[in-house]
């Protein structure tokens, strides 16, 4: 490479005219080991020494000169970066005087820059473009002329990763297989391998990436001991060394629990707590804060270790909560074009008998609905919750009058994305079809249901799937009216499409197996229609057609596609086609199907949903309207 050298009157001269020599090459240099904290290290940096800059007589630079700055730089992402960090290349950038000074500094900074992308040896011009002065009627009233000087930065080779050194001390040494098997992993999962560019956002993130692993799991007090990447710019070429220091092996103690006022302290045992002499792990003890937080009973949780080495044995765990009240009392109004304007009154107590039981119960009423219940859910124990309730539920639907009540067991488990429940319930119900005398049937139901989720989102998914299947069983034998079999099943798939929309598709089927409908409540029968199943016909209005009613029958098919379209963040369009019906038997099943668009508004809670559909068979155009959440 050709160095050109310059006198002190002839750099000066040079300046005026916007032209200096190119940036020399860098010689081979160090990168100074951290200790203990990446964020102490000093990054690579091309730091090149000028004698051709170092003018230092004021009164050899002309005071007339000044000017702005404008880069010459292919398009790339180094040249973004001087754009970025670089004031005088913005461009509101104001004029100011062109000073030895000022070259100096913009050279340094353009190298700095550079050298944090991997390029050690820039070429870096300043062209005064004669053409570019501004014209004497522009000039400021001092008469300087305003120049416009053009930066022509050439970044040269890139430096490449020739060599990395990972070296372990602590417990990770050790001869064990699986701590060699850690330190493996370790450098199998490393960021920066031979042959990649080299770049200091680059290192410190791999070496984050890496002390955060170990931190994560067994190892909570790792540290980086010492690290130094070592730069030829003459041969472009990086040699990377890292000493690793794990510390010891962290095993968790007992633990210790701030803020527990209300509740008795045996409670935290029944969200699987972390057992005195398990190994550390990160993500136990989230899994642990996850399961507080998500109870009834605290508002805030926090789990945490403080790394201290002197206690790795044996590590206290720290649990703060802050608990939620006792009892609330609420309430709710609201709408759906399924049973009409609502208002809703709950009551709840989560320490019934200052057992931590969990007492839900609401009153609601609605235009074509009135409910009130009240439920019990035991505090969980080896991921089981058990509760226990009654209801009473009067609805007044597609010329159905019915009035059910019941009692009921349940208990729910959880075994990763599965899902189980298990029921047992006693009904009694009173049905008034228009125009036919009333019916009282009644049934012990045993049900057993999954439902396996793996969704990005559980209020507002947009990848992932659903699976739900139920079965009920009554007999004769055991106070029921009738003997039947019911199954039920429903899927549901989100695809995104693109960065934001998304494809819905759902299909639902079930059957109620028996030798007649008569004495089996409305419940275990299939009705459908409405704003989550069949758009554009009325709620419940798709079963049996009587005169002036419309009954459950014991088969049903629905199925759905919708494609939903963002518009920002907050709203969003839908186009949708919903088929299905209900029938007494599957030669009786006759699909109707719908089209519609809709409007979607995003909240915290699910999108919410207003639709507007037009049934093919029903030619009416219907309105609904619901939330939208993964059920």
């Amino acid at each position: 490479m050709t160095i050109r050298q310059c006198s002190l009157p002839l750099l000066l001269s040079m300046l005026l005219v916007g032209w200096c020599a190119p940036v020399r090459p860098l010689a081979a240099q160090t990168v100074p080991a951290a200790q203990e904290r990446q964020s102490n290290e000093t990054p690579p940096t091309a730091e090149t020494t000028h004698p051709d800059d170092a003018i230092t007589d004021p009164e050899s630079v002309v005071r007339s000169t000044s000017g702005r700055f404008a880069l010459q730089a292919e398009a790339a992402g180094w040249a973004a970066l001087l754009r970025e960090h670089i004031a005088e290349f913005s461009p509101g950038a104001e004029a100011q005087n062109i000073t030895p000074s000022l070259i100096r500094r913009l050279r340094q900074d353009i190298s700095g820059i550079l050298a944090t992308e991997g390029y050690f040896s820039p070429q870096i011009q300043f062209r005064n473009l004669e053409e570019a002065t501004t014209p004497a009627a522009a000039q400021g009233t001092a008469g300087n002329a305003l120049k416009l000087i053009q930066v022509a930065v050439s970044p040269g080779p890139r430096t490449i990763i020739a060599e990395v050194g990972i070296h372990f001390q602590g417990a990770l040494a050790s001869a064990e297989p699986l701590a060699q098997e850690r330190q493996q992993r370790l450098i199998h999962e490393w960021g920066l391998a031979k042959g990649q560019p080299f770049r200091e956002d680059d290192w410190s993130e791999a070496k984050t990436q890496l002390l955060e692993s170990l931190r994560a799991d067994t190892y909570a007090a790792a540290r980086i001991a010492d690290s130094a990447a070592n730069v030829d710019a003459d041969q472009q070429r990086a040699v990377l060394a890292l000493e690793v220091d794990s510390g010891p092996v962290f095993r968790l103690g007992e633990l210790r629990v701030n803020g527990l006022r209300r509740y008795p302290s045996w409670l935290l045992s029944r969200y699987q707590p972390p057992v005195p002499g398990e190994l550390y792990s990160r993500a136990r003890l989230l899994e642990f804060q996850r399961n507080l937080q998500n109870s009834p009973y605290f508002a805030t949780v926090a789990v945490s270790i403080d790394a201290d080495p002197e206690q790795a044995l044996a590590i206290p765990v720290d649990v703060s909560v802050v608990e939620r009240r006792a009892r609330d009392l609420s309430f709710g109004v609201g709408y759906s074009s399924n049973t009409g304007f609502r208002g809703e009154v709950a009551y709840r107590d989560r320490d019934i008998l200052g057992k931590a039981w969990d007492l839900r119960s609401a009153i609601r009423i609605e235009q074509k609905r009135q409910l009130g219940y009240a439920d019990i859910y035991l505090p969980p124990h080896d991921k089981q919750l058990d509760s226990f309730g009654v209801i009473a539920d009067r609805q007044d639907l597609s010329g159905v009058l019915s009035l059910r009540n019941a009692v009921g067991i349940k208990r729910t488990s959880h075994r990763g994305l599965l899902e189980q429940r298990l029921a047992l319930k006693l009904i009694r119900e009173r049905k008034t079809v228009e125009g036919e005398p009333q019916e009282i049937s009644k049934a012990l139901v045993a049900s057993i249901g999954w439902t396996w989720r793996d969704v990005d989102d559980a209020f507002s998914p947009r990848r992932g799937e659903i699976y739900q299947l139920d079965l009920d069983v009554s007999d004769k034998a055991l106070f029921s009216d009738q003997r039947f079999i019911r199954g039920y099943g429903k899927y549901q798939r989100w695809v995104p499409v693109g960065k934001t929309d998304s494809v819905i598709l759902r299909a639902e089927a079930g059957q109620v197996f028996a030798q007649g409908d008569a004495g089996i409540p409305e419940d275990y029968l299939f009705r459908t229609g409405g704003s989550t199943t069949v758009r554009g016909y009325a709620y419940q209005s798709l079963g049996i057609q009587h005169l002036n009613a419309v009954t459950g029958g014991r088969v049903m098919g629905v199925a759905s596609a919708e494609y939903v379209h963002w518009l920002n963040s907050t709203w969003g369009a839908a186009t949708f086609v919903d088929v299905g019906d209900a029938a007494e038997t599957w030669r009786d099943f006759s699909l109707r199907q719908a089209i519609g668009i809709g409007g979607r508004y995003r909240t915290p809670a699910g999108p919410i949903a207003l639709d507007m559909a037009y049934g093919r068979q029903s030619k009416r155009v219907r309105l609904d309207f619901s939330i939208a959440i993964a059920f």
